[in-house]
């Protein structure tokens, strides 16, 4: 992929179609159960939320020191939302997982991201006594601010260039199957019948080779389609008193192109909570995905999270 350095450009729209208009209204009801429904829940016994809002922060000062040093601070806003609708037919969950850290550290210029995420999920299962079930699953993935590459130019000065955007790229996926439900404290979706759309802005795409691809979208296009299956897990197991690990695993194969390439995302945090407002936290989220890169990334945190009245 061969970007040039940022310049001021007038963004292009991106091309719409069906699925496009599909989940901007499925982000749009989403939308109204993440933040209409609390009035609603005093109410109606059906309705259950849950959310809850971090503060990881991490910070080094060095004067003088001998040794060596060099002054940083970093820190990570988290904001978790849940709410679950269950009546006598059905079960409706909803997640929204955003989060935005940033790091500056005093030799540099720039500021850098540490976390840049916003993922919602919706899930609908047919209610039953049994832990296997129908179900339906949608899932949107992307980030809320740019990203950049830096490099040190012949000057010896680092500069950046926009690599991503809000929504460049974003992943949609929406799936049918069966989902097994025995307790909250595991949970697993199988889904051979899956849809997923990456939507990237043009500009990015407009700059790449003919033979080239920005995150599986080919040149001048907007949106990569594929048909394949899904598995999904989550869990969360306690440890000792006040400390939990939790797992999260999304699988996800095309059947269209290169079905033996398994789409891989893998979180597991460890919290350790101190008391109601502090608590200490390790996350280490392993991500594969051969549209974006051949190769492994790995993102790993540790600090102390802050629990902020909501």
């Amino acid at each position: 992929m061969n970007l040039q350095p940022q310049k001021a450009t007038k963004a292009l729209p991106l091309q719409l179609n069906k699925l496009t208009i599909y989940c901007c209204l499925s982000l749009l009801l989403l939308g109204q159960f993440l933040f209409a429904q609390e009035e609603v829940s005093d109410s109606l016994e059906t309705w259950k939320h849950e959310r809850k809002i971090g503060l990881l922060v991490n910070q080094s000062s060095f004067n003088n020191w001998l040794a060596g040093g060099t002054t940083n601070f970093s820190g990570t806003l988290n904001f978790d939302y849940k709410i679950t609708y269950q009546d006598e037919a059905w079960l409706w969950t909803s997640t929204a997982d955003i989060a935005l850290g940033f790091a500056k550290i005093d030799s540099e210029e720039f500021v850098k991201k540490t976390e840049d995420r916003l993922e919602i999920n919706a899930q609908l299962e047919r209610a039953s006594d049994k832990p296997w079930k129908w179900s339906s699953t949608f899932n949107l993935k992307t980030q809320n601010t740019p990203g950049y590459t830096f490099f040190e130019n012949s000057n010896n000065t680092i500069e950046r260039i926009k690599s991503t955007g809000f929504f460049s790229p974003a992943y949609l996926r929406l799936g049918v199957g069966t989902s097994y439900r025995k307790s909250d404290a595991f949970t697993l979706q199988f889904e051979p019948l899956t849809a997923r759309v990456i939507i990237v802005d043009k500009t990015f795409t407009q700059s790449i080779g003919l033979k080239e691809t920005y995150f599986g979208v080919k040149q001048v296009e907007t949106s990569r389609w594929e048909a394949g299956t899904s598995l999904a897990m989550q869990s969360k197991v306690p440890v000792l008193k006040n400390v939990f690990f939790s797992n999260k695993i999304s699988l996800f194969s095309n059947y269209l192109e290169e079905f033996k390439n398994i789409d891989l995302d893998y979180t597991g945090t460890l919290d350790m909570k101190v008391n109601e407002y502090l608590s200490a936290m390790i996350e280490v989220q392993l991500v594969y995905d051969d549209n974006a890169l051949s190769d492994l990334q790995l993102r790993q945190v540790f600090g102390i999270a802050i629990a902020l009245p909501f």
